[in-house]
């Protein structure tokens, strides 16, 4: 039998005995209650920065009332989803909050898709109401004309000529027009709250259904694990309609009643001067935006007296332990890792609250039990490579209109991630990478992050994937995709012959790439099935 006792962190954080938490209630029923309670709280606490504008608890509170009372005006009750395709800003708070005031679902769309993937979101969650930036109106207007469910559209405003006369109304409008008087309508710990779609690399996105019960355990969970402080102010980077700067972030702030500190998007150049200028002490990005600053701005011009940073988080996908490394020598910042997806609300693991093992993504959420299991559903013992598997409070309601697909996933409690690792006696977890990129070489199952991790640790390497390169003999064949530091300072062979003293001859890549950058989804992760192709 295999003994769980050391699995999980002996050390259990009473939720009230959470630093950001002294004095303020801490249990809800939902995120709209959560947000009245801290506005009540806190009324005049910063909420929001956003370049020159400061946001308070009560501005949010009352311009998402308006929302909410006009959403009302039109017709949407409890239940219904409204769509917001809005550019990281303020707005996005004001927009999905309001919906969420009235037990409506806030569906995040995703502005980089084309109009026949906007039409399919527009069908598949048939929201009553959508608001979107003016940038994304001419693509948003094709998708429209294309799909068979009309929402009514409300701009919200960016200065941006977009010639379209899809929407009736504009936002700014409705804060001007509408009352800020409580619009708040009760509801249930299991009520949906938030629509979220997969990236839908291997097909059609899936609608992924997260409840208000779901939330609040990672609003509790972040706050146990330190981290959120008082007076935390977290930077967000990554698109808003992802699961991190919204889930892990931006509702766990509420919680904390901390502040957030948002830019339109990420820029290598403007990643210091942020975190100084505001004070910043938290940022979430994805491990090739650490690499994009790693290689590209020069410590000295840092104003590292009015540096505050505590904590730079990475998710999305394995951040390679040279870089972690490099970063602290370079800029004396520890990044930090962690692990999660969607259909758990974004995050399960995380390594701030143990001693940093290198290569592992953390231990699990204290609300959220994590095992390694064979197809069978079996647990596999330490150090077995399997599945990982996960169930909790966390766990999603479901995919919206796919039964089929949720029985499949949620089997037993147990959410099937579809990823693969291994733990260790300690409890620590490991990411290998994931099921559908197993690469089977004749018969010989080979995990991509088998030939990554020793790749990464090349100092002439900056980043590298691995993938099954199709082949009729074989199956597939190991192929590896490479970005140099320096292109043209490696050959294929001089690769092939640094892999001999470290991983089996029979995964050592038969084809070598190099590449001057990824395939990439909107918030950085690198496709994979992408990269099986030849270069063009």
């Amino acid at each position: 039998m295999i003994d769980k006792s050391k699995r999980y962190l002996k050390t259990r954080i009473a939720l009230d005995a959470a630093a950001t938490l002294q004095g303020k209630r801490i249990y809800f029923d939902s995120i709209a209650e959560l947000l009245i309670t801290r506005t009540q709280e806190i009324p005049d606490k910063t909420f929001i920065l956003f370049y020159d504008e400061v946001i308070s608890y009560a501005q949010t509170n009352e311009r998402s009332n308006k929302v909410a009372n006009f959403l009302k005006d039109k017709g949407v009750t409890k239940g219904d989803i409204c769509s917001v395709m809005v550019l990281n800003s303020p707005e996005v708070y004001y927009t999905m909050l309001g919906i969420q005031k009235l037990g409506s679902v806030a569906g995040a769309i995703n502005y980089m898709l084309k109009g026949p993937e906007i039409a399919y979101v527009l069908d598949d969650s048939k929201p009553k109401v959508a608001f979107v930036s003016s940038g994304f109106l001419p693509e948003f207007a094709r998708g429209y004309e294309m799909a068979q469910h009309k929402p009514i559209v409300i701009e919200v405003e960016q200065g941006v000529d977009h010639g379209t006369s899809v929407a009736e109304g504009v936002l700014a409008d409705i804060l001007k027009k509408y009352p800020g008087d409580e619009a708040f309508v009760p509801q249930a710990l299991d009520d949906p709250f938030m629509l979220l779609y997969s990236s839908g690399t291997t097909g059609h996105p899936k609608g992924i259904l997260l409840s208000n019960r779901n939330q609040l355990s990672i609003c509790k969970d972040i706050n146990r694990f330190g981290l959120s402080i008082p007076d935390d102010i977290t930077m967000l980077v990554a698109p808003m309609f992802h699961t991190n700067p919204l889930c892990v972030w931006s509702y766990p702030a509420i919680y904390g009643g901390t502040t957030v500190c948002v830019r339109r998007g990420f820029s290598p150049d403007d990643f210091w001067p942020s975190l100084t200028r505001y004070g910043v002490t938290v940022v979430w990005a994805v491990p090739a935006m650490y690499a994009y600053v790693m290689y590209n701005i020069d410590p000295s011009t840092i104003e590292t007296d009015k540096l505050k940073l505590r904590l730079a988080y990475s998710g999305g996908a394995p951040v390679p332990t040279e870089l972690i490394r490099d970063f602290h020598e370079k800029y004396g910042v520890e990044v930090v890792n962690g692990y999660g997806l969607t259909e758990v609300v974004g995050v399960s693991t995380s390594s701030s609250c143990a001693p940093i093992k290198p290569g592992s993504i953390g231990h699990a959420f204290f609300e959220q039990e994590i095992e390694i299991m064979d197809a069978d559903h079996n647990i596999l013992p330490y150090g077995t490579t399997g599945e990982i598997c996960i169930r909790g409070e966390a766990v999603m309601l479901g995919y919206l209109n796919k039964p089929e697909a949720t029985a499949d996933t949620i089997r037993d409690g147990w959410l099937h991630t579809g990823d693969l690792g291994y733990m260790d006696e300690e409890g620590y977890l490991y990411f290998s990478g994931r099921l559908k990129e197993m690469i089977n070489r004749g018969g010989e199952n080979i995990y991509p992050r088998e030939i990554e991790l020793p790749l990464e640790a090349h100092p002439k390497i900056m980043e590298v994937a691995v993938v099954g390169q199709p082949d009729p003999a074989l199956g597939e064949r190991v192929k590896a995709c490479i970005i140099l530091k320096e292109p043209g300072t490696l050959t294929a062979q001089e690769v092939k012959d640094y892999l001999k003293d470290k991983i089996g001859k029979y995964k050592i890549p038969e084809v070598v790439e190099f590449y001057d950058d990824f395939p990439r989804n909107p918030t950085g992760k690198i496709l994979k099935n992408e990269l099986k192709l030849p270069q063009a």
